[in-house]
């Protein structure tokens, strides 16, 4: 059995560095062009080479998101675009249309391909295929179980990798085939512009043409398998993916230190509230026991509240126990804080001693994305872009 890989997202470079800084062996991101997530920060050509540069220093991996499915108008940009990404040398390039698997291959013989998820690849048959067509990987579709999954990991025998998904949004069409978003405001999902249509608040009529609701939704709770994951490793899979290219540092960091400690043999049940507490939504098992039913699904969502407890992220040491930080809400000396460190992926309850506004020593500090000066109660050692949350 081979060492697993956590996989996280990278939104843009800030978030791509928290992911790979709080635990995650490779990270996937998108350039400019051709990904799936038009909507997210992404990487221009400058960022792809920093984050590549990180990342490899580490030993560790970055995969380019080139997932889109192909109109006749984009096919004549690609080979170019791929000549300039080859330069900053990733580590694998995460595709769909087969007509860019052709085009990486006339011009790359050796990078690994990874088949996107959007390919929705769900039985060994179509993973073979994908072998035989020169590719290293396959992105599992989110519809398969645990059953089938095992399955297949024994079907392909070795001859192809398997990644799976673990945690973050599941789409209710077949991994993100879906033509609602086209249909109800001209942006199409499949280029990287859903407007996530399946979680507008619709009204749904009765046979009377009576209004039977005001807030339907049709779309699915998010997945979460921190408890699977001891299950996950067994089964041989290759690499385990967080989704999330559009989720706050905050959310990255937490989950991304999450599954690490659990991959790493940590017990499962320290990590569960963290995870709860970094959710949006409502999360479940999704596909793992088989066919979700009306429980894993927001047909009549109620809103959560989002979670405040993010306090701020460290900027620099000025010294010992004191330092330069960015406010990300109100933060006050009467509270009590926990810092999330990428230091070996410590957690450490601590309070505030001094919050020092322009020099100014003051109680707390109302407004988000203000620097200020903090005094923590103990020496503490913590390096830029580690997370303070308050914890009550």
């Amino acid at each position: 059995m081979s060492k697993i890989e956590l996989l996280a997202p990278a939104g843009d470079l800030y978030r791509g560095k928290i992911a790979l800084d709080f635990g995650a062996d490779a990270i996937y991101l998108g350039g400019q062009a051709y990904s799936l997530r038009a909507r997210a920060s992404n990487f221009g050509m400058g960022e792809i080479k920093q984050i590549a540069e990180y990342a490899h220093k580490l030993n560790k991996k970055i995969y380019l998101v080139v997932n889109v499915l192909n109109q006749n108008g984009m096919l004549g940009g690609f080979s170019d675009y791929l000549k300039q990404i080859k330069q900053y040398s990733p580590d694998a390039f995460i595709v769909s249309d087969p007509f860019i698997i052709n085009e990486i291959r006339k011009i790359d013989k050796k990078t690994e391909i990874h088949v996107s998820t959007q390919q929705s690849v769900s039985n060994s048959k179509a993973a073979l295929f994908f072998e035989r067509n020169q590719c290293q990987r396959i992105i599992l579709s989110r519809e398969v179980s645990y059953s089938e999954l095992v399955d297949l990991i024994k079907n392909v025998d070795k001859k192809i990798e398997i990644e799976t998904f673990i945690h973050g949004a599941v789409c209710i069409a077949c991994s993100g085939r879906c033509a609602l978003s086209n249909n109800f405001c001209l942006r199409d999902a499949n280029i990287g512009g859903c407007a996530q249509s399946c979680r507008w608040e619709m009204k749904l009529f009765d046979e009377k043409n009576k209004v039977y609701s005001n807030k339907f939704t049709m779309s699915a709770k998010d997945m979460c398998l921190i408890t699977k994951v001891n299950d996950l490793i067994k089964a041989d899979v290759s690499s385990l993916k967080i989704e999330g290219r559009m989720k706050t540092e905050h959310y990255i960091a937490t989950v991304v230190n999450a599954y690490r400690k659990v991959i790493d043999g940590s017990n499962k049940k320290m990590f569960i509230n963290d995870i709860k507490n970094a959710a949006n939504r409502e999360t479940n098992l999704a596909w793992f026991d088989g066919m979700p039913g009306i429980d894993k699904m927001l047909y009549h969502e109620i809103p959560k509240q989002v979670n405040q407890n993010f306090a701020f992220t460290i900027k620099k040491r000025i010294k010992n126990d004191t330092y330069l930080v960015l406010t990300r809400n109100k933060i006050q000396l009467s509270d009590n804080y926990q810092v999330l460190s990428s230091i070996n992926n410590k957690i450490v309850d601590i309070k505030l001693k001094k919050i020092l506004d322009d020099n100014n020593e003051v109680n707390y500090v109302s407004a988000p994305m203000s620097e200020v000066t903090i005094v923590f109660n103990k020496n503490i050692n913590l390096k830029e872009n580690d997370i303070v949350r308050i914890i009550s």
